[in-house]
């Protein structure tokens, strides 16, 4: 559920919210299910309005990236917060309108090209992951896990997600955070649900991919193999 976020915080200037905003990394590493932005003043109070793909996403980058971002800016103000369900959100054009902010969207589209598949993900649209795939990808997950290993290309990748649904019987995935350098952008984020063998789980991760060409052309995640490999049972490598 798309959602629109009114937040308020009362007696910031403007230099003090260019500068959370500069902490809190807004622009360069847009945050895991932001939509958009818009700022604006009302005498002192400062105004804010964003769309976000869910409530879970907002929570997450205000306890981890506003929160902070407030407190290193020495904005003490709590900040007021109003939540509605959004009917919808258009974003016709990406783009930043400021006088403050320095227009840099190179490697946006890889960021949006990642996030579009993390989503895709999560409702089955497995065209549009693959669509995110350079057909020569090398896909690495932990070998200590049952169906751990190296795979290669679209079809070594359909393999892997094969050996999903023979492991889980429910499985999320959901990144809260990008960092990006150059081609490489790490996800980091959660995947919780339930194993084959009828155990819940719940493991943050790090997934590391290489872009090149608007695809990607390697991705290697990290998690606790241990404490995966207990929640898979006796389907886990011994």
């Amino acid at each position: 559920m798309a959602l629109a976020v009114h937040v308020v915080i009362r007696g910031v200037t403007r230099e003090q919210y260019d500068a959370v905003r500069a902490a809190d990394g807004w622009l360069d590493n847009p945050p895991a299910g932001g939509i958009s932005h818009l700022t604006w003043w009302e005498g002192n109070d400062c105004h804010n309005v964003d769309a976000w793909e869910s409530e879970a996403n907002f929570e997450a980058f205000a306890a981890t990236r506003l929160g902070p971002a407030m407190a290193t800016a020495g904005v003490t103000n709590e900040p007021e917060i109003t939540m509605y369900e959004a009917h919808e959100a258009f974003v016709p054009a990406a783009r930043i309108i400021a006088p403050t902010a320095p227009v840099n969207l190179s490697g946006s589209d890889d960021l949006r090209t990642l996030r579009d598949a993390y989503a895709a993900f999560a409702t089955g649209d497995m065209a549009t992951v693959f669509a995110a795939f350079d057909d020569g990808i090398v896909w690495e997950t932990p070998a200590s896990i049952q169906f751990g290993g190296t795979y290669k290309g679209h079809a070594g990748v359909r393999e892997f997600f094969g050996h999903l649904g023979e492991n889980y019987g429910e499985l999320h995935v959901e990144p809260q955070t990008y960092v990006k350098d150059g081609d490489r952008i790490v996800a980091l984020g959660r995947h919780h649900g339930r194993t084959i063998a009828g155990n819940d789980f719940e493991l943050t991760f790090a997934h590391v991919w290489t872009m090149r060409g608007g695809k990607a052309v390697a991705f290697t995640e990290y998690f606790d193999t241990a404490a995966m490999n207990a929640a898979l049972g006796e389907l886990a490598k011994a």
